[in-house]
């Protein structure tokens, strides 16, 4: 086996039960930038690569479906690292997900004890220097 090259975190997510409510307390009460938003999501620009995100919470996704923290690893191979992660037995939450729109790719995978996270991976943005 190939090893899937876990790398330092560059997104911790927040399932949040009341998204609003969460998102005046980040930006507003801790001072954080607010860099992105839609309908179910906010993102703050941590520096350096790295977002934090609140996700409103949605029972009909399983990686949405409970309230709690949610760290995202970095890997250079999203892949690879997901195919390696199957094979040492992880149970994998969803497939590869994001793409060029998104700037990333990202999958879920549950820890032995239950608990959500994700690997991502950084896509290349064209046009920049």
């Amino acid at each position: 086996m190939s090893e899937p090259e876990i790398l330092w975190p560059s997104w911790i997510g927040v399932v949040a039960e009341d998204l609003e409510a969460q998102r005046a307390f980040y930006r507003d009460v801790l001072g954080l930038r607010e860099a992105d938003a839609a309908e179910a999501w906010v993102q703050f620009d941590m520096g350096d690569g790295r977002t934090f995100e609140l996700l409103a919470r949605d029972r009909a996704v399983p990686q949405y479906a409970e309230r709690r923290y949610q760290v995202g690893f970095e890997v250079r191979d999203i892949l690879l690292a997901r195919r390696e992660l199957i094979a040492r037995g992880l149970e994998a939450v969803s497939g590869v997900e994001g793409g060029d729109e998104a700037g990333a790719l990202w999958a879920y995978f549950r820890d032995p004890e239950g608990n959500v996270f994700e690997i991502t991976q950084r896509l290349q943005q064209s046009g920049s220097d």
